[in-house]
């Protein structure tokens, strides 16, 4: 042991002879690199898997839209107000969340002043904004519907 600035070294001074040793050869995924293992064969590109070599098949997969229903953008539009117009499509969604909301509460604010204020600013609101999104969900989605070709 060593005494440094007056303090014993408890430190072990030299490794132990028994390391653990890596059980897997380096290189090795499996198998053996040096001889072919019919458990491991070699990965097909997507042309051969087609061309109909070896077991696996690449089947693509395709998206078809389905049509989509005017019944549930209604209902999706009168509870939800502008954000019920993202079932129609999401850029009607995004477009109506900056323009339903002043559009409507303007509406309905004038309406309040024209009667009088003998309703409620809020009824006079939501009655607007079910005026403008409810026919704009209905639109939307028949558009849609029509460019799919449904």
């Amino acid at each position: 042991m060593s005494d440094r600035f007056g303090i014993p070294d408890h430190a072990p001074q030299h490794a132990p002879d028994h390391a653990t040793q890596n059980p897997t050869p380096q290189g090795s995924w499996g198998h053996d690199s040096s001889a072919t293992d019919a458990a491991w064969p070699p990965s097909q590109t997507p042309s051969q898997a087609t061309s109909g070599s070896g077991s696996a098949s690449y089947t693509p997969v395709v998206y078809a839209p389905t049509p989509k229903s005017v019944t549930v953008a209604i209902v999706l539009a009168m509870v939800f107000g502008p954000l019920g117009l993202f079932y129609a499509s999401v850029l009607n969604g995004i477009v109506a969340l900056f323009v339903v909301v002043p559009l409507a509460r303007g509406l309905g604010l004038t309406v309040v002043a024209a009667l009088g204020g003998r309703i409620e600013p809020l009824t006079a609101v939501v009655a607007a904004m079910w005026c403008i999104t409810v026919p704009w969900a209905v639109i939307g989605v028949r558009r849609r519907n029509k460019k799919l070709g449904f």
